[in-house]
């Protein structure tokens, strides 16, 4: 049963005694936690990952410059919609990465190897993931970024950790995104590459600002090898496997 906390929902392990990791997903600009419940519920009823626990973590209440000040749940300010090379809220970026990084650090503390952690979101949950992730000096599972794209670009590349500079990344995007444009998420993946990161890349023909039921289970594939026993994991030559439309 999902747990409703201030600052997250947290579905446990269905084998609780055997709980050996747990998937961090971060939602997007205006949505909350619930709105990505439903990765667990899915996996929940295929009965894949039994021994891993969910949380899906709630954004603080911010004002959103670009939408006329409203406040609504966001990981940071966008002063400008749709121009990635515009003011960057860093203080937002920062202070939501602690955050993220206080999450994990709770699950290590709990027991969980961070090897065992998957970081991921969708949107501004994706571009935190791939912040928070790379910058840990925790070592991590994996990240992922769904719809996303890499923050503080003149920063980041020397502020990758030896830690995760070699964690698997799954980045999926839609080809006909107006939110977070494909380019966008092309060129962070170039980027990342050039940084000798291991980077999973999937594209979708039609898709907009979403996710595809293919890529789903091409995610859900790749989570399947992350967590798989280290003997398992360790055959895995990077590829999300079949079903992708695009891959790199």
């Amino acid at each position: 049963m999902a747990v409703t906390t201030a600052r997250a929902i947290v579905v446990p392990a269905v084998e609780s005694k055997l709980w050996d990791s747990t998937i961090i997903f971060s939602h997007g600009l205006g949505d909350s936690g619930a709105g990505w419940s439903f990765l667990a519920e899915t996996w929940r009823g295929r009965k894949l990952f039994p021994r891993t626990a969910f949380v899906f973590p709630h954004a603080p209440t911010i004002p959103i410059t670009c939408n006329g000040g409203m406040r609504m749940p966001g990981w940071y300010d966008i002063v400008d919609f749709g121009n990635l090379t515009g003011q960057e809220d860093e203080a937002g970026l920062r202070s939501s990465a602690r955050l993220l990084q206080g999450i994990i650090s709770e699950q290590v503390e709990r027991g969980i190897s961070s090897k065992r952690i998957i970081l991921g979101g969708f949107s501004q949950g994706g571009v935190m993931s791939l912040l928070t992730g790379l910058t840990s000096e925790m070592s991590l599972g994996g990240i992922v970024a769904l719809s996303s794209y890499l923050p503080m670009r003149n920063q980041v590349p020397s502020m990758i950790t030896d830690a995760n500079r070699k964690t698997p990344i799954f980045m999926g995007h839609g080809k006909e995104d107006p939110v977070v444009k494909h380019a966008w998420g092309a060129m962070s993946r170039d980027l990342l590459l050039k940084q000798k990161c291991e980077v999973v890349w999937h594209e979708y023909d039609g898709l907009g600002h979403s996710v595809d039921p293919d890529e789903i289970n091409a995610l859900e594939r790749w989570i399947a090898q992350r967590l798989a026993p280290e003997s398992s994991a360790a055959a895995d030559s990077g590829s999300a496997g079949a079903g992708s439309k695009s891959e790199l």
